[in-house]
């Protein structure tokens, strides 16, 4: 993605965070705001895995159908993929 300029209005006490995270960190604000919605959207991403997760546990018929893919999956090894290039 291209570096945009852009503005975007912030609450005051949002920007006293940032200007002290700013300091703190030896990093422009635009750097904290950035390393922090990364943060943001990855722990977004695993809290959805874990959601999709718990729903395949809750229910029977795709917990069961998990548990034998994933045991057909335990059971293979390189061996199995000899003289296959990659």
């Amino acid at each position: 993605m291209e570096n945009a300029a852009s503005s975007v209005r912030i609450a005051g006490d949002a920007f006293g965070v940032l200007s002290k995270l700013s300091v703190k960190l030896g990093q422009p604000k635009a750097q904290v705001i950035e390393t922090a919605l990364k943060q943001m959207e990855e722990r977004i991403f695993w809290e959805e895995v874990g959601e999709v997760f718990a729903r395949i546990a809750a229910d029977p018929e795709n917990s069961a159908r998990q548990r034998a893919e994933i045991e057909l999956w335990e059971c293979g090894t390189a061996r199995d993929f000899e003289g296959e290039e990659w």
